[in-house]
C-alpha cells in the first residue's frame, strides 16, 4: 500500500510540473445532532486529460461520535476513518457552464478498516462559476461495497436530499 501511495504521489508531482489543467479542492461535511456527530474533510487533486476524461486522487478523513443512553448511563462510541479515494471522471455532456458527469470511484480504508473498500459509480453535475472556480455536486452512488459504507455486497444509495458538494480551484 505504501508503494502505491508513493507511485501516485510521484505521478501527481509530475502532473504539477507539466503545463496542464490541474485542480485542487475537495469537500467538508458536518452533521451535528443531539446524540450524533459526524465531521469529514476530503481534500483532492486532479488532472483533466481532455474535455471528457479527468483523474483525481483524494484522501478522506471522517470523525463520528454517537451517544447512547443505557440504563441511565451515557455510552459514547467514537470512530475515526481515513481513506484513499481515487476516481476517474467521464464528462457525458456540457451546456455552457454546466456539465453532467459520472465518477468511477474507489474508496480504500487505511486505518483499522484497512480491509474495507468500495467501488462505485457516482453521477453528478458540475458548475464552472468562474474561469478558476468549479462546484461539483454528486447525487447518490451505485456499486460494490465491502464494509466501507457499512454493507457487504451491492450498494445503491440515491439520497438526493444530501448531495456531496465539492469545490475546486482550477490552475
Amino acid at each position: 500500500m505504501k508503494k502505491l501511495v508513493l507511485v501516485l504521489a510521484l505521478a501527481f508531482a509530475g502532473i504539477f510540473t507539466a503545463n496542464a489543467q490541474v485542480w485542487v479542492g475537495g469537500g467538508l461535511g458536518a452533521s451535528i445532532q443531539k446524540d450524533y456527530t459526524n465531521l469529514s474533510i476530503a481534500p483532492e487533486v486532479g488532472y483533466a486529460i481532455n474535455n471528457q476524461w479527468q483523474v483525481a486522487l483524494g484522501v478522506g478523513y471522517g470523525f463520528t461520535q454517537t451517544k447512547t443512553d443505557v440504563l441511565g448511563e451515557t455510552i459514547t462510541n467514537t470512530t475515526n476513518t481515513l481513506a484513499l479515494q481515487p476516481y476517474v471522471r467521464y464528462v457525458a455532456a456540457s451546456i455552457e457552464k454546466f456539465s453532467l458527469f459520472f465518477d468511477l470511484c474507489g474508496d480504500f480504508g487505511l486505518l483499522d478498516d484497512a480491509r474495507d473498500y468500495a467501488v462505485t459509480v457516482q453521477p453528478g453535475i458540475a458548475w464552472m462559476a468562474t474561469e478558476h472556480w468549479t462546484a461539483a455536486f454528486r447525487f447518490g452512488k451505485v456499486g460494490y461495497d465491502h464494509n466501507f459504507y457499512g454493507t457487504d455486497g451491492f450498494l445503491l444509495n440515491a439520497d438526493l436530499a444530501a448531495p456531496q458538494i465539492r469545490l475546486y480551484y482550477n490552475f
